[in-house]
């Protein structure tokens, strides 16, 4: 590809996503509502869970659905987005192996195949990626 990079925007991607279908339940779309901060107002708000895949926790519905970030073409369509988007950098979140966020599991297992999905975004897993990945560890 001949374009532009933009080593100035930066792309945050989390693991922590999870489907019926490749993980057996949601996990993190069915995430917790938040509660608002004022408690008199929180007691008049919907406590307990999101219930996807209708209700998911974001403020935006993903055009591949609710998916799982362990589906290898889920993290090729992304990484192919990001290399046409021109972002220059990927922030990879990354806890240690065996740590999860308290709504997620342990995902160490998925940082080869998000390197693999990126090689492959380039269209040529010998090509060096365009883009470069910041692996942020929490």
């Amino acid at each position: 590809m001949n374009y532009s990079i933009f080593y100035d925007v930066h792309i945050f991607y989390y693991l922590w996503y999870g489907s019926p279908t490749m993980d057996n339940k949601y996990i993190h779309w069915d995430h917790v509502l938040v509660p608002h901060w004022d408690p008199k107002i929180a007691a008049s708000h919907a406590q307990g869970r999101h219930t996807p895949p209708e209700d998911i926790a974001s403020s935006f519905y993903p055009e591949l659905g609710p998916y799982s970030s362990r589906d290898l073409q889920v993290l090729e369509s992304h990484m192919a987005q990001i290399e046409a988007a021109a972002a220059g950098v990927l922030v990879l979140s990354w806890y240690p192996p065996g740590v999860a966020e308290d709504h997620g599991e342990p995902t160490e297992d998925l940082v080869p195949a998000v390197m693999d999905a990126a090689h492959s975004a380039t269209g040529n897993t010998i090509t060096p990626l365009r883009f470069k990945i910041v692996i942020c560890l929490f």
